[in-house]
């Protein structure tokens, strides 16, 4: 993805400072009142911070930034997923917290692998390594020589055609981390399969975690029952997730069927997470056979399974009690009647059934009975106003909510599942609504009155919402709105090239760190796209249709 798609900048968001009095002035009696806190006090509040929160604290007053500069070389955490740094900026803000023995880096602008390896150590134990467009699998090889005391590894490809060269990196890495305990690897763009595990299987983590997203599918040198076979002798593997997906269109493992199940349920009981993407050949006798072997399952999770039918659902109660997350995404079969026995899930927190168009009005009625509920994606589902009327009812404790594509849903809707301050109203952070063309703004001024935390709003192609909503959205500095920190507007037609106004007055956007404002107005005209980028150098400003932080279309 070329520069000029995106801006990908650092810098400093303007507010309380340069000589104006407020929260981040040391004006008035501000800095002499804290002087009436102890030092063990402020450093017990900054051990409760995460980074991001910790350098916003340094510029509160010149107290807080020595107590910051103290506390640094103590985090043991350092998340910077969502901060697209550098080579020099990375260096530099790792060497500040250099105890920090687990690392989030978003990797979209380091150049090749010494971005990262001049930052490794054998401290680190937790490493995730999002988005590496630049980076080779030889990282793999030197995150064995130089963290080998590695517990947790996730790393996201951008693939290359050169799966031997994959296997043999990967094999050096397994041998020199004994203490690895959980691999995540994604691979996008690849034309091959690399997910023959039979030569790993003695070095394979108790945790493994493989996707690839191919450009093209050849049944050559594919993923069969026979490489599933060899999962029989990892006893000690408590969570397995193998993907295959593609974007825009499906694709499938095409050599596996029930058989490779039954081998993996055979070898592996103590499975406590099942992750299975592009089975297209696997039945209900397959999924059955896990569900069945594995009773301490705690994550279920299948994608794209046209053969997945209700009668899974319904044969899961002997571990109902234990599942927390719930996946079943993309499963043409599934309707609302599996749902209906949902309330025996006493510990369920995450359900998504995003892509099962069958879903229907009847499917919030069952799910409302689920009251541990805290994130739910009903994406493309066939539900009305009266869906989100039910589900309101219900009173969860929502903090994620999905409703993306359910084309039927209105602004009466979006009202009923926010009345009389319900628990939503305070617990929701992460909001998608797009693709709705019935939305309007009315919607978006009562989501943003109702929903008191929210954080991350999606109203992609909601032609119906106009200048006025974002306005609204900008001009409120102690409104719900003000904690915005993603908004995706593209393919907002119903914006013209207005919608942003300038110059940003001081609140505006003052937390928000992506906004995505593809095939709108504002990107055509280029002086308001450049003016939003200098006057808020740390936001990201997306330009073409990536999802929430250029999740998809990285590579």
């Amino acid at each position: 993805m070329d520069e000029t798609a995106k801006r990908h900048c650092t810098g400093e968001v303007g507010g309380g400072s340069g000589g104006e009095k407020g929260g981040g002035s040391s004006y008035g009696d501000f800095e002499p009142s804290m002087g009436r806190f102890t030092d063990h006090i402020i450093i017990d509040v900054l051990e409760k911070m995460d980074l991001a929160s910790l350098c916003t604290s340094a510029c509160v007053s010149p107290t807080f930034n020595s107590a910051v500069a103290y506390h640094l070389p103590f985090v043991s955490s350092s998340d910077l997923s969502g901060f697209y740094l550098d080579e020099e900026t990375l260096k530099h803000v790792v060497r500040r917290v250099p105890g920090a023995k687990s690392l989030t880096i978003e990797c979209l602008r380091m150049r090749n692998d010494s971005s990262i390896i001049n930052i490794l150590g054998e401290h680190i134990e937790d490493l995730s390594l999002l988005k590496c467009t630049c980076l080779s699998y030889d990282i793999l090889r030197a995150l064995g020589e130089w963290c080998p005391n590695l517990r947790s590894l996730l790393i996201e490809f951008a693939g290359c055609d050169a799966p031997e060269l994959f296997k043999r990196k990967l094999a050096e890495m397994l041998q020199k981390v004994p203490l690895l305990e959980s691999l995540s690897i994604t691979i996008r763009g690849t034309s091959r399969d690399v997910f023959d595990v039979r030569p790993l299987g003695q070095f394979l983590p108790p945790k493994l975690d493989l996707e690839d997203r191919p450009f093209t599918l050849s049944s050559v040198g594919d993923l069969t029952n026979i490489g599933l076979q060899a999962l029989k002798f990892c006893e000690c593997l408590i969570a397995l997730s193998i993907v295959r997906s593609k974007m825009n269109c499906p694709a499938s493992f095409t050599r596996v069927d029930n058989k490779g199940m039954f081998h993996v349920s055979e070898g592996c009981k103590r499975l406590e997470s099942v992750k299975l993407g592009g089975f297209a050949k696997v039945t209900k006798a397959g999924y059955l056979s896990i569900l069945y072997s594995c009773r301490n399952l705690k994550k279920f999770e299948v994608f794209t399974s046209p053969l997945l039918s209700d009668s899974v659902i319904d044969n899961m109660t002997g571990v109902a009690r234990s599942v927390v997350e719930l996946r079943l995404s993309s499963c043409s079969l599934l309707t609302s009647e599996a749902l209906e026995h949902l309330s025996s899930f006493r510990k369920l927190e995450v359900l998504d059934t995003s892509g099962c168009e069958r879903i229907g009005d009847q499917a919030p009625f069952y799910i409302s009975k689920v009251t541990t509920l805290t994130r739910l994606n009903l994406a493309k589902a066939c539900i009305t106003d009266v869906g989100l009327a039910l589900l309101g009812a219900g009173d969860l404790p929502i903090v994620q909510l999905c409703i993306r594509k359910c084309e039927k849903v209105t602004d009466k809707g979006i009202k009923s599942l926010f009345h009389a301050d319900r628990k939503i109203c305070k617990t929701l952070s992460v909001l998608d609504v797009g693709y709705i063309p019935k939305i309007t703004d009315a919607a978006i001024f009562t989501i943003a009155t109702a929903a008191k935390a929210l954080t991350d709003l999606s109203l992609r192609f909601c032609n119906g919402v106009t200048d006025a909503a974002v306005q609204m959205l900008m001009d409120r500095p102690n409104h719900n709105s003000s904690q915005l920190q993603m908004l995706d507007i593209c393919s907002c037609q119903g914006l013209s090239a207005e919608a942003i106004m300038l110059p940003l007055h001081l609140y505006a956007f003052h937390r928000l760190r992506w906004l995505g404002i593809g095939l709108t107005d504002i990107v055509a005209k280029r002086g308001i796209f450049t003016a939003i980028c200098e006057a808020r150098p740390r936001l990201v400003v997306c330009s073409v249709c990536c999802d929430f932080g250029c999740c998809d279309g990285w590579q």
